[in-house]
């Protein structure tokens, strides 16, 4: 008994369990009223169902993805007037004003501070000429351009970011910057923190950013607390709270590590101990990131301040102080490396999907081979077609998920996708020793990509994503190369094995797929 109510306990932690509650009986109380209403008065009833019948309307005209549009019609049209409620209040608001003035001000300062040379996109068009037109859509929309002269090592296993880690954090000088979706108590937590709390007793200025619903079931209570009285400043972005708020949906997910503007990090790992494989949650966790040394550390840096600013954190004085002051010669110069990169991000308080039109534009750009691997496959209209036609057109296109899903029914629908997929020649594999979480793309050996976006719905309209792409260079290949010695572990999908599957697990995947884009 205890056992049990000690797992209840970790799945719902009181003030989640508090949140959710008052959350859910707000929306009830509201649901209640209205129902009486309808069945208390004929023109009530009449004017609910037109205006939830208006409003689908007025959804279906937005300019959003199909898919999404379609899963809130059927959400509003089959429970009037509860549907539309809904709708008003997490469907169609978005974040708020104030957050979204924040975050642009941010941005339009940094901006004004610091412009990338145009002679490094210059020379990446004339290497590459289709890498260059989606470097410049990445600086155009995103405000990030490429940078070379930036060391690039690809790390295939979240063990070996630890062991990055561990090796520059204790080097910091000058500042720690750290932005993670998820932080748990266990070895790979708390020896960074450790380390964050003896360089803060040093001088050095930490920060840490963690997103609030990322860590309302790992972070024990007090722990911010606990760590301003160390010295390490925080940031809790988008705090839960117990009324209904538009902006509840809008997560940071990014997974950032800067060290003195000298390294950054970025890629798919938390700092929990499954994804260095210390606990075993779904068998072998299998993830990835990059570690940059030079000048585009100041990408990874500006995106971490402009998030600290807009999120209200504490003052941080001008942002140009955290960039590392590289020498144009000397034995601390930045070394001349093959290849660019551009470590870019993608926010919801902008109409751009930034995350997924890069992948588009390797998909649609790539001539041999794209290879994706992302831990969930929920896909919008355009992007399905845009695999299928490259598959059609004669390009390897191939596809890699985990055998076993974290959440069973985003599992169900992942594998939903896959007939289409399929039958266009698009080869689809599963990763069988665990969990794949690394999110990547490789094409022809010349582009790469590898960040923290999902390719679902919530990754790529819902929250904010950062991620690096590398045009050219030995790290294209490290990825290729990571990916072709994943595959060997992986078992690939056939149509014969789906036709197979239980008729009930299709039905509830057709089901539950009609409402893919709200998961």
């Amino acid at each position: 008994m205890r056992r049990s109510l000690q797992k209840f306990l970790c799945a719902f932690p009181p003030r989640l369990f508090l949140c959710a509650g008052l959350i859910a009986f707000q929306m009830a109380a509201m649901a209640a009223v209205l129902f009486w209403a309808a069945f208390r008065s004929a023109a009530a009833f009449a004017l609910f169902w037109g205006g939830s019948l208006a409003l689908a309307l007025w959804v279906a005209a937005r300019e959003e993805s199909g898919s999404y549009k379609t899963a809130w019609i059927l959400v509003i049209l089959g429970l009037p007037p509860a549907g539309a409620l809904l709708w008003l209040t997490w469907g169609g608001r978005g974040p708020s004003r104030g957050r979204r003035k924040a975050l642009r001000r941010a941005k339009e300062h940094q901006t004004a501070l610091f412009l990338p040379d145009a002679g490094e996109l210059e020379e990446l068009t004339r290497r590459h000429p289709g890498l260059g037109v989606q470097a410049a859509y990445l600086w155009r929309i995103s405000g990030f351009g490429p940078f070379d002269r930036t060391q690039v090592d690809y790390c295939p296993l979240g063990q070996r970011q630890f062991q990055v880690m561990l090796r520059q954090l204790p080097q910091a000088r000058r500042c720690i910057l750290l932005e993670y979706f998820i932080l748990a108590p266990g070895e790979m937590w708390d020896s960074i923190l450790l380390i964050l709390r003896r360089k803060a007793r040093e001088g050095v200025e930490v920060r840490v950013i963690w997103d609030d619903l990322g860590c309302i079931r790992t972070l024990p209570p007090g722990t911010r607390r606990q760590l301003e009285e160390w010295g390490i400043s925080t940031l809790v972005y988008n705090p839960l709270g117990p009324g209904i708020d538009p902006g509840l949906n809008y997560r940071d997910h990014r997974k950032i590590c800067v060290v003195d503007g000298r390294v950054g990090i970025c890629g798919g790992v938390n700092l929990a101990d499954e994804y260095i494989n210390k606990k075993r949650l779904h068998g072998h966790w299998k993830d990835t990131a990059v570690v940059l040394r030079g000048p585009g550390v100041w990408s990874l840096t500006r995106m971490f301040l402009q998030l600290w600013c807009a999120g209200g954190g504490s003052p941080m004085g001008e942002p140009e102080r955290y960039r590392h002051p590289w020498p144009l010669d000397g034995p601390d110069a930045p070394q001349e490396c093959p290849g660019f990169v551009q470590p870019f991000c993608d926010s919801p308080l902008d109409r751009h999907r930034v995350a997924e039109n890069a992948y588009l534009q390797l998909v649609n750009r790539a001539r041999r081979y794209v290879w994706i691997t992302t831990p969930y496959l929920i896909l919008d209209s355009s992007f399905l077609t845009a695999l299928c036609t490259a598959a059609q057109s004669g390009v390897q296109v191939r596809v890699l998920c985990p055998r076993q899903g974290d959440r069973w029914f985003v599992h169900v629908v992942t594998r939903s996708y896959y007939p289409p997929l399929l039958r266009a020649g698009v080869e689809i594999w599963e990763y069988t020793p665990g969990f794949i979480h690394a999110k990547m793309a490789v094409s022809d050996g010349e582009g790469a990509i590898v960040g923290t976006a999902n390719l679902d719905f919530r990754s790529l309209y819902l929250h904010h994503e950062c991620a690096v792409a590398i045009w050219g260079g030995p790290a294209v290949g490290s990825v290729a190369a990571d990916i072709q010695r994943t595959l060997e572990k992986s078992q690939r999908v056939t149509l014969e094995e789906l036709t197979r599957e239980p008729w009930p697990k299709r039905l509830a995947a057709a089901f539950l797929r009609l409402f893919a884009p709200l998961m």
